[in-house]
């Protein structure tokens, strides 16, 4: 798999903070974002494609969504392009997550935000079943696919909601069905993977030499950076995972900030387009308000909880490359696709029966998503009239 045409790195960045912009909600959202963006406008990958980055990255520690659009600049253009994608996609929310935190007693009281949230919930809905309908839409074609597909949204419905080990257990799991009716037509292949060990080092060496620095320096900024580390290479699933996380290490352990402060961040990030590990930035530089470093904190904080999970982007990026070439793998990752493709619709199902019990936030998701299948109107302004919208309701 090689790209065919030459991509101008200023327009896909381009693209890419179009979908930095108007990206709300968690990973399953974004994903609508990017098939809409990425695949149907620009076409930079095909949906198969992306339907595979989403299942791999889904097994990977670290931020998903972050994961799958750097990926995506890995394979537009390279490592550079990589991680000009990483910061095109994470800073803007960064940034202002870190303003946020600066500023927060002020906006904290402020009620005139608070309208520009209403109907957001509704329009990442919508997203998440354009992307449910159109990923499925592409790697269901055979029987056996549908019953695999059918099966495990039962399973995801059922069992996600006990651990969040259930997911990557079901993407593995999905993997193997379709690998082992062919075991016996496998063939010696001589494409040879070359893992990038040294990048593995790096992000195991920076967790050993992290633990060993909250040891030794008690500072509020290096248990900050330690801990935000941490959490980004011990949480699979994305944002609304390292949450409880946060609350019983932050919170409840260290006092760093308030509960009121950390849920009123939250709620306030939710408005905020962009991937929800930027939170980490408003949790820094609110821990540190009394100090003259608090926006520097908010940005390193942002960073730090990124790092693990964009570095093993490096590691995994060149072994699916050529990985996919094998035979097995390819009836692997079809199996992997097709899994990802059922939990995407099982987010669907149960963030819509999370919604208000209100005909306008029905009518809103409806018609997002019916704008999104037209292909006719760009995400970010959907995302704009869903605001506009909760101000004139």
């Amino acid at each position: 798999m090689e790209h065919t045409h030459k991509v101008k790195w200023s327009t896909f960045l381009k693209d890419v903070f179009l979908c930095s912009i108007g990206s709300y909600g968690g990973p399953e959202a974004h994903y609508g974002i990017f098939s809409s963006i990425l695949v149907d406008k620009r076409q930079y990958i095909k949906e198969e494609e992306l339907t595979e980055m989403i299942g791999l990255y889904a097994l990977v520690p670290g931020p998903s969504s972050s994961q799958t659009i750097t990926a995506i600049g890995y394979y537009v253009g390279g490592p550079i392009l990589a991680l000009l994608t990483f910061l095109v996609w994470a800073l803007p929310a960064i940034l202002t997550m870190s303003l946020i935190g600066v500023f927060f007693s002020q906006i904290d009281k402020n009620e005139s935000w608070k309208p520009i949230i209403t109907f957001l919930p509704a329009v990442a809905v919508a997203f998440i079943i354009y992307a449910a309908f159109t990923l499925s839409k592409k790697v269901l074609k055979k029987r056996q696919d549908w019953i695999l597909y059918s099966l495990m949204l039962i399973v995801g419905l059922t069992l996600v909601s006990y651990s969040m080990w259930v997911v990557p257990l079901m993407l593995v799991m999905g993997g193997l069905i379709c690998l082992l009716p062919h075991w016996k037509d496998r063939k010696p292949t001589e494409i040879k993977l070359k893992p990038r060990w040294w990048v593995l080092g790096i992000v195991v060496g920076l967790a050993l030499f992290n633990e060993g620095l909250r040891i030794w320096i008690t500072a509020p900024w290096v248990t900050l950076y330690t801990s935000f580390y941490r959490y980004g290479y011990s949480v699979i699933g994305g944002g609304q995972i390292v949450i409880p996380l946060m609350i019983q290490d932050l919170v409840e352990s260290q006092s760093l900030i308030s509960l009121h402060d950390f849920l009123s961040g939250y709620a306030i990030d939710q408005a905020i387009p962009g991937p929800l590990f930027s939170f980490a930035a408003f949790v820094s530089s609110r821990s540190f308000a009394d100090t003259g470093f608090a926006f520097l904190a908010g940005i390193i904080g942002g960073l730090s909880i990124f790092l693990p999970g964009i570095l093993l982007i490096f590691f995994i990026f060149p072994l699916w490359r050529n990985a996919r070439k094998m035979v097995l793998m390819k009836h692997f990752l079809k199996g992997v696709t097709v899994v990802a493709a059922s939990l995407i619709l099982m987010t669907a199902i149960t963030q819509s029966i999370k919604l208000p019990v209100d005909f306008i936030v029905y009518g809103v998701v409806l018609v997002s998503t019916l704008m999104l299948l037209s292909k006719k109107v760009p995400a970010p302004l959907i995302v704009i009239l869903a605001a506009a919208f909760g101000f004139l309701v």
